[in-house]
């Protein structure tokens, strides 16, 4: 990797660029922002990654060896490295407030912890139950082939749906699955009928859905203005992850293309990274 692009207007000098993350079967890569725009991108870490997750200036990436959490420099030159958490393969992770873990481990179990612990101590894990093929984490939300679960202190409670690939928590919860997209209010309502597989939303007032996308087979639907609109892309290819951010809107195709919206069109690029899973903005 380690591609560039030639472009300078990409940065404001003042500010720097803002990082997102994609994660796939090379690994992590950096990918820089600014505005609407799109700068520099390389391989930020080589390992087999499974999940990714951003929020309130972390990083939690989900690989088939561990956890590993992502530790920045004191500035935007500098280079983020990894810190595995002892937590043994991974299929799906989710950052919560204060740097709440929730992670799904490869056999099933699913444990939650902090992301300031590291090393070989279980007593640093709290176990809360074990699903088979987890799919996905946001927050305190799990979404797996049997649901839709919420993790409390009791352990997992199931709060309905099936075959659920994706979960968002910001704002109002949303849910992708097999069989259409849901919004979590008095029960889960139907939102559109169909097979989604990404959800994302960007911080709302809670009970209040704003601006949310979500991907199905062939389509990118946004919400705003209290309603859900198909988007119209620049580039071919499906959707796999969604993402936001303070900035904006972030996605990735199946082929490695990252896109960036900031709420007046998209603009992309091809990474180069084969086996996309995730894209995450630790802002």
């Amino acid at each position: 990797m380690g591609i560039s692009i030639d472009e300078k207007r990409v940065y404001d000098a003042s500010e720097g660029p803002t990082p997102v993350y994609v994660v796939g079967d090379l690994g992590v890569a950096r990918v820089d922002t600014s505005d609407d725009l799109v700068g520099e991108f390389g391989l930020a870490h080589r390992c087999t990654a499974r999940d990714a997750a951003g929020r309130d200036g972390r990083l939690a990436v989900a690989t088939d060896e561990d956890v590993l959490v992502g530790v920045f420099g004191d500035s935007d030159e500098e280079a983020v490295t990894f810190r595995p958490l002892g937590v043994g393969p991974t299929v799906a992770v989710g950052l919560g407030e204060g740097g709440v873990l929730l992670v799904a481990r490869e056999e099933g179990t699913v444990v939650r912890g902090n992301a300031a612990v590291g090393g070989e101590n279980e007593s640093d894990w709290t176990e809360l139950g074990e699903l088979d093929d987890v799919r996905a984490i946001d927050g305190d939300f799990v979404a797996a082939e049997s649901g839709v679960y919420r993790a409390t202190d009791d352990g997992l409670r199931h709060v309905g749906l099936d075959s659920a690939r994706d979960v968002s928590t910001d704002g109002v919860p949303l849910a992708a699955t097999d069989g259409g997209l849901y919004r979590l209010g008095n029960g889960w309502l139907d939102e559109r009928d169909g097979t989604f597989r990404a959800v994302g939303a960007a911080a709302s007032s809670a009970g209040e859905l704003g601006w949310a996308h979500a991907a199905g087979e062939g389509v990118l639907l946004g919400h705003d203005d209290g309603e859900w609109r198909e988007v119209e892309l620049p580039v071919k290819g499906e959707i796999v992850a969604l993402d936001h951010g303070e900035e904006g809107a972030y996605a990735v195709t199946a082929d490695g293309t990252f896109l960036l919206s900031v709420g007046d069109g998209w603009n992309h690029q091809i990474l180069g990274i084969r086996g996309v899973r995730a894209v995450a903005a630790p802002q």
